[in-house]
This record gives C-alpha cells, structure tokens and sequence, in this order.
C-alpha cells in the first residue's frame, strides 16, 4: 500500500511507472517521467517477467531503448490506429470487438483501434513497468489536503469513527481498467479501494465503501438517479467521479454538477463531498460525439469555483497534464480511449487521498 500512495509528485522513487515499447523510425524506445538515478527493476506489466539492463534494455536520459536482440516485446503505431473509416468499420462489423462503438476518428483523419475496450490486454501487453529512483523534481501542479474544509467528515476520521463513502461516478469509478478489476496479473486493487485503505493506515478509523458507480453514465443520468443510488446509504462523504461522458464545455458541466450537488444536499443535509476532476481521455481523438468532444481538460477550472465549506476538488487531471508533458498518453491508459491504466489508477488514488489526509 505504500508503494500505491507513494505520491508521484514527491519524485524519490517511483514505482512501476508504465512505458509503452512502440518502435517508430527503426527505433523501439520509451520515455520515463523523470531521468533516473537507479534503475531498481524493469518488468512486463502483469509483473511476470522481469529485464535485465544491458542485456534487454539501456537507459539514455529518461529514455529506456529496446536492445536489439533483447527479450522486451514491442510493436508499432499502426496496431493502434486505421488509415482511414473503412478499415475502421471492418473492425466494428467483425464481431472482434468485446464493446462495440462506433469508429472514432483521430485529429490526423485516421480512426483508432477499439479492440482494447474491455480488453486492457491489447495495450498493457506492450508496456513496461520501471522502478527506479531519481532526483529530478515534479515542476507541475501539486494536490494539497483539503480535509479541514471537510469538518463533519474530518472529525469522525480524527476520533476514529466509522466514515461512510458513497463513490458516485462513470466507468473510471468502477475500476475500469485496473488490472484487479480483471482478476489479471500484477492484480492490482481497483483505485477506490486503494483510496480507503489508505485513509484507514493513516487516521486508523474504520472506513466503509458503497460503490454505486455505472459505465458510461454522466451527471444528468447522476441526477435522474439519486433516490435510488444516493440517499438510499445515507453516506458521510459523497465522491463525485463524473465527467468523461460529458460531452459539454466547462461552464455547462460545472451547473450540471451544482444541481447534482443541490439534489443530493436536498436529501442529505449533513453529507459532504470530493468532486473528482476526472482524468483525460486519448488527446488524438476529435470525435464530434456527445462522449468525446475533448472538453474534459477545462472541468478542473470551472469544478474549483465550487469549493466551498463542505464540497472540495481532487484535482487528478492537472497531475495527469503535467505527466502529459513527458510522456505520450499510450503509457497511461489500458484501453487506448478514455481508461487509466494501473499508474493512472494509482496516481488517482495518491491525489484523493492527499486531498483526504490532513
């Protein structure tokens, strides 16, 4: 658990960042977030074979190149793209597909590959995982505690009561696509359940999870919804994981959230709340769909203006913005379009739990 909530931003040693091997220009090489001091294990991503430096790989920098007849399996970018809507459409109408949507195109004219919706395999069979250690420093945006602003909840932590959390929200809610969400190696637990364990290590209170989060939804199916998944648990704390099927600009998201705030507050006075700001979806997608119209990266900004005695934000996409900086988006997600992988599960639960921990 303290590799998990080891917070990324705090540089130090870094566990199992994720990096795809994608070979380009004759070259098959990854990019770490910070150039490494030691190198203390190379992995496959379900944990199940580990590299040897010089033999398997060398480190130039923050890069981590393929030796040439090394053991890293590695592919190219044409497994994740299709040149162009037919080949796409084929993909669709083969029955290949384990989640059918429709073909999404790319900024460049190109579609993506679905065939790793529901299926993290076809992505996560090409990304290492490095631990190592570094002494180069974060230069991005840093979560801070927000618990004091949360008093109802942060008494009952300090006294070691029982804190109950209701976790409200889309796909990424559920667990989607955490390894252990599969039942796949290294089997790592789903982010919310990494969240209350470490708020149990570090107050020492009980605390419940109810988990009432539905693939594919957004805040107006949130709000339709209440009755039936809020109210019913009666929680302390409310976590709020909407926003990546929005598919509206800033502003509107942030009133579509006040009334799912207000709904709840009308039958829970006492409740309290994290507003997730989620994390992003792939940056090459420009698909005009309710789902994918690339406004995700403005919610955390128009999200802050509800801070409040009582409601806080857990800033999770300007961490992921600043990882951006450094590395490509195919190191961080298991399904190529909008799901974090293990290490953008995990680095959601580091920036909920910072917010939590006094």
């Amino acid at each position: 658990m303290n590799d998990y909530l080891r917070p990324v931003w705090e540089g130090g040693e870094i566990y199992r960042e994720t990096v795809a091997m994608i070979k380009s220009d004759g070259i098959c090489e990854g990019r770490l977030l910070f150039a490494p001091s030691e190198i203390l294990k190379v992995e496959s991503y379900d944990g199940e074979i580990e590299y040897e430096q010089g033999k398997d790989y060398v480190i130039t920098g923050t890069k981590i190149v393929a030796a040439e007849n090394g053991n890293i399996p590695y592919t190219d970018w044409s497994i994740f793209f299709h040149e162009d809507r037919e080949q796409a459409q084929k993909e669709h109408d083969s029955g290949k597909l384990k989640l059918c949507l429709d073909p999404i195109e790319t900024n460049d004219g190109r579609y993506i590959t679905l065939m790793a919706l529901d299926n993290p395999e076809y992505v996560t069979g090409w990304q290492l995982a490095v631990t190592y250690k570094t002494c180069v420093c974060w230069e991005g945006y840093i979560p801070v505690s927000k618990v004091s602003m949360l008093p109802k909840v942060y008494g009952k932590l300090k006294n070691k009561k029982q804190v109950n959390i209701l976790l409200y929200g889309d796909s990424i809610s559920c667990g989607y696509d955490c390894s252990g969400f599969y039942g796949y190696n290294p089997n790592q637990p789903v982010w919310p359940r990494i969240m209350v364990d470490g708020l149990v290590e570090h107050y020492g209170a009980p605390v419940e999870l109810k988990n009432v989060s539905v693939g594919g939804t957004n805040t107006d199916w949130a709000i339709d919804n209440v009755k039936e998944r809020v109210l019913t648990y009666n929680p302390d704390l409310v976590i709020l994981g909407f926003g990546m099927n929005e598919g509206c600009d800033g502003g509107i998201f942030m009133e579509k959230t006040a009334r799912l705030l207000e709904t709840i507050g009308d039958g829970l006075p006492d409740a309290e709340y994290v507003i997730i700001a989620t994390t992003l979806p792939n940056p090459c997608v420009s698909e005009p769909s309710d789902k994918f119209r690339q406004y995700q990266g403005e919610y955390a900004k128009y999200l802050n203006k509800l801070e409040k005695t009582g409601v806080v934000v857990a800033d999770v996409q300007s961490v992921q913005k600043e990882i951006m900086r450094h590395k490509p988006y195919i190191d961080l997600t298991g399904n190529w379009l909008n799901h974090p992988n293990d290490y953008l599960a995990r680095i959601q639960a580091q920036v909920i739990t910072k917010v939590l921990c006094d």
